[in-house]
């Protein structure tokens, strides 16, 4: 299916909408027609959102409103309807509704497609840190930024309520808001883990759940995220070495790759892009190359750049929005990270950062992040993974994923006895681009099947995927 990697790089350009209301309806979760945004308007699109406690302790204070887009089916639905959650943590789900609504289409051919902004982004009380987004050269934390950002979000928002297991509370009472008995569950990325933890406490409402891009509840980020980019970066240059046309054009692409990064051994280096010379040092240069490698687009462009690079251009880095990542609620990210995975990473870090390319420069940053963050408590049962309770799984992850190696998804889904896995070789982190692919909408094709009630779907079609050629 088309334009799929469009729908999610909009995501950096949404506008947030932060709707509040006073307090939360005493009688149930209550579903709220609104008006829809023009660019997800149309005539089977109902917008509207859900009030909900921001603290669930005390649901007579302050409540935030959960927004909503519903997508309807042409004709009378007959399958359970599809709650789509997105990843980061951070990132939207309703902005993705043009896709689900034209191109992708088939999934919501008959069922109710539900996307639901996570309290904290895009239209559900998103919490923006204030200011421009930052440039792609700069820190990823700037403890300065970040102490800023926390004072601002404190003077409307109780940034201890914006967890995982509240967001899954959240999401049942659109369940209820909405009518519906049972539902599927799409999950992308961090989307994996706000499913687990729905499937936790609300076992018998799902009918059935798709986890692409699966990361576990205990995955601690982002402890992996240098390992894990070292691990698709050598399989990149193998990849390269044994395309006789990518091999031609770059015969020396490890030896290149390490005299870049020699350039950086005196410190940051000065580039000029965009008529604005700036400093680049090697831990924002590092996070700019592992957002490249998000999607096979983008990572098969990375001999290309390294080449560019090493004869001294390094202005194809920060020139272009390729190492930009999608706009993500920072606020959110940090209160979900900061209590739920940080407390959980070790002091010596070593054994895994040493050796790669990014080091323990984004441990370091976040871990200085969260120093001063509120925390809220999380008991040791919510790392557990959900128990087997019978419900149909679909696990699809990329061979070449920067985030979430394959062995998480098999691992998981092996304990389950009504689980397919199943790893699609090239792929990265998601189904990002796969209009630029070969075969691309196997992807789709296999995900609807599965959601259509198939036990097993057919898987065939995978291994004739081809994505994009080296550039």
């Amino acid at each position: 299916m088309k334009s799929r990697r469009a729908f999610h790089l909009a995501l950096a350009l949404v506008a947030a909408v932060f709707l509040t209301s006073s307090s939360a309806s005493p009688a149930g979760p209550t579903f709220l027609v609104r008006r829809c945004d023009e660019s997800i308007a149309g005539p089977r699109v109902t917008c509207g959102s859900v009030a909900v406690p921001e603290n669930r302790a005390a649901p007579g204070g302050r409540a935030i409103s959960i927004n909503v887009v519903v997508i309807h089916p042409a004709k009378a639905a007959t399958r359970p309807p599809m709650y789509h959650l997105e990843g980061g943590p951070g990132v939207g789900a309703t902005p993705i509704a043009p896709f689900f609504a034209g191109p992708g289409a088939a999934y919501g051919e008959s069922r109710e497609i539900v996307l639901i902004d996570q309290r904290g982004t895009a239209g559900s009380a998103p919490l923006h840190c204030p200011g421009e987004q930052r440039p792609v050269w700069a820190d990823e934390f700037d403890p300065a930024v970040v102490d800023t950002c926390r004072r601002a979000l404190e003077q409307h928002a109780d940034l201890t309520q914006y967890s995982t297991e509240n967001a899954a509370a959240d999401v049942d009472d659109v369940r209820a808001a909405l009518g519906h008995q049972q539902i599927d569950i799409s999950g992308l990325s961090y989307g994996t883990e706000l499913a687990q933890a729905y499937m936790k406490r609300f076992a018998s409402r799902v009918h059935a759940a798709m986890l692409v891009g699966f990361v576990p509840l205990d995955l601690r980020q982002p402890l992996f995220h240098a390992n894990n980019a070292q691990r698709v970066l050598d399989l990149l240059f193998y990849e390269c070495a044994r395309d006789m046309a990518c091999n031609q054009k770059y015969p020396r692409l490890r030896d290149e790759w390490t005299a870049v990064l020699h350039r950086f051994d005196a410190g940051a280096v000065k580039v000029t892009a965009n008529g604005k010379t700036i400093e680049l040092r090697r831990g924002p240069f590092g996070e700019l190359v592992r957002n490249m490698l998000g999607a096979a687009s983008g990572q098969r462009s990375i001999p290309s750049l390294i080449h560019a690079a090493a004869g001294g251009d390094l202005t194809v880095f920060v020139s272009t929005d390729a190492g930009a990542s999608a706009r993500v609620a920072e606020g959110l990210y940090l209160s979900v990270v900061c209590s739920e995975a940080q407390p959980r990473i070790p002091d010596d870090i070593a054994p895994f950062t040493s050796g790669t390319f990014l080091g323990s420069y984004r441990v370091d940053q976040e871990r200085a992040a969260c120093a001063h963050w509120p925390r809220h408590p999380v008991a040791g049962s919510f790392y557990d993974p959900p128990s087997d309770s019978g419900i149909p799984m679909l696990v699809l992850s990329g061979s070449m994923d920067h985030v979430a190696t394959p062995d998480w998804g098999w691992e998981f889904c092996r304990t389950m006895k009504r689980c397919t896995f199943a790893s699609i070789p090239e792929m990265g982190h998601g189904p990002f681009d796969l209009d630029r692919w070969t075969e691309g909408e196997c992807f789709d094709r296999v995900a609807v099947e599965f959601l259509s009630g198939a036990a097993q779907p057919d898987l065939s079609c995978i291994r004739r995927m081809r994505p994009p050629a080296f550039k």
